[in-house]
């Protein structure tokens, strides 16, 4: 069968390059062309769209690319109509993604979502969108199921994707002494967007001015390379998961990035910063008492969040201090509840899982 799928980000890339293995066991004589990464083109896709050109962030960054966006989506609507999929698979990037199901479903292509948008935690509205253009929707958490089944939508509860990701890693043997790494050392994550990485390098290139006695790591991401240049601080690229197995603790751009670092037992600082047009009406739109997807699925808060103007050097050493201590309480609570979050994410598995349930429904659509 012909799929094509959708990833708007990086993780999107990860999530759907596992995706994409599974299929392909699944179905061999799968033809899968795809907007994504690296990673999904390296698992047997096409890729059309590198999922950089769609790093949007913030309501500016989306009005200053406004006919950009409009060009992406025609281009969408012509690519599927040309390659006639039997389904359209979307990940993830719910704001753009569910646009694009749109048109994808107004042209009466099949269509199914994994990693459903957020409406938990903002814009509700999002729930009657996903009723009329998603066929088959794929949640990663154990809430959402009722969430949307009593709308109406088929709703498939199949697990975290993380989990996959997380225990099929196998850490490089000889890491730290190939890299000549001294430890302990701290992981600094600065997101994956452009925008992310932008806002935090600075601040922990002035944490790692501010602390010479401590030893900071970048996890950098290649295709952004040129951001990283011009920052006293230790970059090493497309490593990320090395980085924190080995790690003492991490300070993460809130995001995907900040539950890997807990699959890991990492203790963490969960930091953040955007624009403050969309932080500000954020503000007033956002149902959800924290930041960080730790915290938020523990209900709770396991993890410190810096946001906006707490996002600081001066922040973030009074609480590293802390987790830096080998039997201190912040450190040993973070531990305990990093336990409880494993148990309530589940086991591996969920990538075989949608695969099989998004093939079936493949399948019974044509």
């Amino acid at each position: 069968m012909k799929y094509f799928i959708l990833a708007g980000e990086k993780s999107g890339d990860l999530h759907g390059s596992n995706l994409i293995r599974e299929i392909v066991k699944i179905d061999p004589q799968a033809e899968i062309k795809a907007w994504g990464g690296d990673g999904m083109q390296e698992a047997g896709a096409e890729i059309l769209i590198h999922h950089k050109e769609l790093a949007i962030m913030g309501l500016l960054g989306v009005l200053q690319n406004i006919q950009r966006l409009k060009g992406l989506f025609t281009k969408f609507g012509s690519q599927i109509e040309a390659f006639q999929p039997d389904t359209i698979i979307f990940i993830d990037y719910g704001g753009f993604n569910l646009k694009a199901a749109r048109i994808a479903k107004i042209k009466g292509f099949h269509t199914q979502f994994y990693i459903a948008p957020k409406v938990w935690a903002w814009n509700k509205g999002r729930i009657e969108d996903i009723k009329k253009w998603i066929d088959e929707l794929y949640v990663i958490f154990p809430f959402e199921l009722n969430l949307f089944k009593e709308k109406g939508i088929r709703t498939h509860y199949v697990g975290n994707p993380l989990q996959d990701a997380v225990s099929e890693f196998s850490p490089a043997p000889n890491f730290v002494s190939d890299e000549k790494i001294k430890q302990p050392y701290i992981a600094l994550l600065a997101g994956s967007r452009k925008q992310e990485i932008k806002s935090a390098l600075p601040v922990f290139a002035q944490l790692a001015v501010e602390n010479p006695e401590v030893n900071f790591i970048v996890a950098g991401i290649s295709e952004w390379k040129e951001l990283y240049t011009n920052y006293p601080i230790r970059v090493l690229y497309d490593q990320t998961y090395d980085i924190l197995s080995h790690a003492h603790a991490a300070v993460v751009t809130s995001g995907t990035a900040t539950l890997e670092t807990a699959l890991f037992k990492i203790p963490q600082i969960v930091v953040y910063k955007t624009d403050w047009l969309f932080y500000s009406l954020a503000k007033l739109l956002v149902k959800i008492k924290f930041i960080s997807l730790v915290n938020i699925i523990l209900d709770k808060l396991a993890v410190p969040e810096l946001i906006q103007v707490h996002f600081t050097s001066q922040h973030i050493q009074l609480k590293l201090h802390k987790l830096m201590q080998e039997n201190s309480t912040e450190r040993q609570e973070q531990l305990a509840d990093y336990q409880k979050l494993a148990e309530l994410i589940g086991p591996a598995g969920a990538s075989n899982e949608t695969a099989n349930l998004i093939v079936q429904a493949a399948q019974s659509a044509k």
